[in-house]
């Protein structure tokens, strides 16, 4: 008679260790404070906290800003973003396996000027166009952007929703950021999941829908 509830135990163990191998951490900067500026490396134009939200910009130029770890390959990006003021274009990007230095870096860019999604590579400053996607961008208000990081595959969101998938192996891993070019445009609630990212002290309190912290894949 007590065979059944020792192993009705050991079958609840057995699925929740099973579930803790799907757990993984993220790490989240919602802008709030102005030491998280600390976490973001500079590598071109203006990028710095801005009335609790993180400012991009350059009217001529590149404005790049990354950071996390440079051994970092698989994780998702999502964040919100909103195109502030046009230049010669209107455009922000998720950055993705960025190297140190900020030369090589893959890219998801929504550029609302041209209103399309492009999928970009930069390998020792070099820029290569992977792909074009028409897409209808909001350039008023703020939106939801995502970019997710698997292997050689990767698929880029606008709103929860697929845009488009590419696959590229010349850049295995890296750090992550965010660049605009020729505009000022800001992101908030940055938020980045994987199996080797650390958890956030960040509280996303009152933030996106996402629990943050502890996330199930």
């Amino acid at each position: 008679m007590k065979i059944k509830p020792i192993l009705t135990i050991l079958g609840f163990s057995l699925l929740f260790f099973a579930s803790l191998s799907t757990i993984s951490d993220a790490l989240l900067w919602d802008f709030n404070s102005k030491a998280q500026e600390a976490d973001w490396k500079v590598i071109s134009g203006v990028c710095e906290i801005d009335k609790d939200t993180y400012k991009i910009s350059d009217q001529a130029g590149e404005a790049l800003a990354i950071a996390g770890e440079s051994n970092w390959t698989d994780y998702t990006i999502a964040c919100k973003a909103r195109l502030t003021q046009p230049g010669g274009f209107n455009n922000i990007a998720i950055a993705f396996r960025a190297s140190d230095d900020g030369g090589s870096e893959y890219m998801f860019m929504l550029e609302g000027g041209r209103q399309q999604a492009e999928w970009w590579k930069k390998v020792g400053g070099t820029y290569t166009s992977i792909k074009v996607d028409p897409l209808k961008i909001d350039t008023q208000g703020w939106f939801s952007f995502k970019v997710v990081v698997k292997g050689q595959t990767f698929e880029g969101y606008y709103e929860d929703k697929l845009i488009s998938a590419i696959e590229d192996k010349e850049l295995k891993k890296g750090k992550v950021g965010a660049r605009i070019y020729g505009c000022t445009s800001h992101i908030d609630d940055f938020d980045v999941n994987g199996p080797d990212i650390p958890s956030s002290p960040v509280e996303a309190v009152g933030k996106l829908s996402t629990t943050w912290g502890k996330i199930k894949n």
